[in-house]
């Protein structure tokens, strides 16, 4: 869950524009479309989408379908748009940077996004059809759907939306990331506009400790057969995951059901902590069982007691 958390806010980085074009450098990542073309205003529509981070063939990102939408972006700005979200998609997933990727690219990029946002303008990006691959290890979706909403003023937060359907992975070794992966999620949350740009610099090549933005997330859902899991908190996010901080609560449904999925897969430490949560867990009015969480240092803590799961 804690890739899938932190994923909401890393793709809402990821949305830039440009009034004129701001060419993806060579030695960040390459991108290309098999086809591409405007409908109406301030829309585009593509179809196999490829991206490659540079320097290194092993982590790409294909996606079937494209599409970005934006008020008052040209197809060139929203071309941008394309490649700097599916850009910090890749690197957030795979966990793969680009020292390649400038701030100076971002910053151009994301100009034009920012007046938006300020002015209460909205965006979109949708893929279809995704497929990630960080070596052996293939991560694919069926269908992710980012929408980022401003308001007027310039301390107002920026709001997100994230919606991902059709989870799946493979040739991954991680045998609990392979059962527990989530097959759907959403999640909606808030993040200064002012932040966006310098961590998805971070994020994509050149993590730096000086960058913190903090993250509030309203509510997050994510389900697997018949497992089930409901939260909601706050965040303190930097270009580093161990350096981040995260605290809220979280709601399961059916843990029985996790309790015994991790066990099939063979990750005993991790089920037994489970049985063990669940004893002292705060049972719901719906059935389900809920805890006070937190992520600092690179340890998770339920009620204050850290987790040994790794």
């Amino acid at each position: 869950m804690k890739k899938i958390f932190i994923t909401t806010v890393l793709a809402a980085l990821s949305c830039a524009g440009s009034a004129q074009a701001a060419a993806l450098p060579d030695t960040c990542a390459s991108a290309q479309l098999a086809s591409s073309q405007p409908h109406g205003d301030s829309a585009l529509a593509g179809h196999n989408y490829d991206l490659a981070l540079a320097g290194n063939v092993h982590q790409t990102f294909h996606a079937g379908d494209i599409a970005a939408s934006g008020t008052g972006l040209g197809p060139q700005a929203l071309r941008d748009m394309e490649d700097v979200a599916s850009l910090v998609l890749l690197a957030t997933l795979t966990g793969h940077h680009s020292q390649g990727c400038a701030q100076d690219y971002f910053v151009s990029a994301a100009t034009p996004i920012m007046d938006g946002l300020r002015a209460g303008r909205s965006y979109d990006l949708v893929w279809q059809d995704g497929l990630l691959n960080s070596g052996e290890t293939k991560l694919s979706f069926h269908r992710a759907h980012l929408h980022l909403a401003g308001a007027k003023g310039d301390t107002v937060p920026v709001t997100l939306t994230l919606d991902t359907q059709g989870l799946g992975i493979a040739g991954s070794h991680n045998t609990l990331l392979v059962n527990a992966l989530p097959q759907q999620a959403t999640a909606n949350a808030s993040v200064p506009s002012a932040s966006l740009v310098p961590l998805a610099a971070a994020i994509t090549g050149h993590p730096t400790e000086t960058v913190v933005v903090p993250l509030h997330v309203s509510s997050l859902t994510a389900q697997r057969g018949a497992m089930q899991i409901t939260g909601n908190g706050d965040a303190s996010l930097t270009g580093n995951t161990d350096a981040s901080s995260a605290n809220g609560h979280i709601q399961v449904q059916n843990l029985d059901a996790v309790i015994e999925t991790l066990r099939n897969a063979g990750q005993t430490r991790a089920s037994a902590t489970l049985v063990l949560a669940k004893l002292f867990g705060h049972k719901s009015a719906s059935g389900g069982t809920g805890w006070d969480v937190s992520w600092q240092g690179g340890v998770m803590t339920v009620n204050h007691i850290p987790l040994p799961i790794h």
